[in-house]
């Protein structure tokens, strides 16, 4: 063991329960490590093992709500470029984002137990937003069994504790295949989920919008891929958003690399010079005013282009329509301020509205 690693220890050791909480928290030594230490403190009574597990538990969701507060605020852009100084590089953060896009929340547990997404997963889960205490039960729930092994062996290796490594690898085989076989019964479950309820979008932009929109809050309602009459005429819709602060019609793009609003249109780096995505957005926003005022309802009606691959890069914008990346999706549509707010009944009265004068 390096010498810096032993004089942290020491220095934690002397804060008692603290140096625990604190260690877990900002992971400045391997949590293995510092839970068999942790272990190692209670064999010589220095702190009691439900203390032990109460401030492991913790401080480790503490890190990971930092994790998931940075992906919440500062979104891909700020990870990208910070995320090497959190040891979290771009890969990790593809892997993370493809499970919690395809899988749902549940990966927020499933995932802690694989190397490679435990501490990644954490920042999807803020891009999309997700309650912050299904976060913070999920993540808890599943530190405890790992918390609980480390500290256990750390309290049968007694002054061998900084073998943990070795000793512990007979322990992580099981722990591995349940965690495995957890993961892929969730994953299943959802497949199942999905293809029994119909729930399917179209492309992998369209159903990663509309995983992205379920963490809008119960205060919104949200209607994917319908076709919608009104003024005349009938348009296909890939998300409608009804809130308080309006209605929000969203068009995914699924497009990577750069794309650049012009006057002259949109022109992407690898697909050259394409139509302008925001033509059909004015005939979806002619229906759906023309629908609102057929039965005298006001509302504010905003557009939204959404462009989910992770590997794009926007630069201008569109002079009528909101233009984000996926994971400005839901800040944008929360922070509209309209003019006038919508009641939870003339929320029902639009959806209803639009479910009457549409089909999926």
């Amino acid at each position: 063991m390096s010498g810096l690693i032993h004089q942290i220890l020491l220095y934690l050791e002397g804060l008692g329960y603290w140096g625990i909480f604190i260690g877990l928290m900002v992971e400045v030594i391997p949590n293995e490590l510092l839970l068999a230490y942790a272990g190692y403190l209670v064999s010589k009574g220095e702190i009691t093992f439900l203390g032990a597990i109460v401030c492991a538990v913790v401080g480790g969701t503490l890190a990971q709500v930092v994790l998931y507060a940075i992906g919440r605020y500062g979104g891909r852009p700020f990870l990208e470029k910070y995320g090497k100084y959190l040891l979290i590089n771009k890969h990790h953060i593809d892997v993370a984002e493809s499970w919690f896009n395809r899988y749902g929340t549940g990966m927020i547990f499933t995932a802690r137990f694989v190397p490679i997404v435990r501490h990644a997963i954490s920042i999807p889960g803020g891009m999309a937003r997700m309650s912050l205490g299904r976060f913070t039960l999920y993540t808890a729930l599943a530190l405890v069994p790992y918390s609980l092994l480390y500290v256990y062996l750390g309290i049968v290796l007694k002054d061998n504790w900084e073998q943990i490594d070795e000793y512990a690898r007979p322990y992580l085989v099981p722990v591995i295949i349940g965690a495995v076989v957890l993961t892929l019964l969730y994953v299943v479950y959802q497949i199942y989920r999905k293809r029994k309820t119909g729930a399917k979008y179209g492309d992998a932009g369209e159903r990663n919008t509309a995983h992205q929109l379920r963490y809008l809050g119960k205060e919104y309602r949200v209607l994917n891929s319908r076709k919608v009459r009104g003024g005349g005429g009938q348009q296909e819709f890939d998300h409608i958003v009804v809130g308080p602060n309006g209605v929000f019609h969203i068009d995914s793009k699924h497009w990577s690399g750069d794309i650049a609003f012009t006057s002259s249109g949109v022109e992407r780096s690898n697909g050259g010079h394409q139509e302008d995505p925001t033509s059909q957005m004015y005939r979806h926003e002619f229906v759906m005013k023309e629908l609102l005022k057929s039965h005298n309802l006001q509302a504010d009606v905003v557009g939204v282009l959404c462009f989910t691959h992770p590997h794009s890069k926007l630069s201008g914008k569109s002079p009528a329509f909101a233009t984000v990346k996926l994971d400005r999706l839901l800040h944008t549509i929360k922070s509209h301020k309209p003019k006038k707010k919508l009641t939870s009944g003339q929320i029902a009265q639009i959806e209803k509205l639009i479910k009457d004068n549409s089909v999926k």
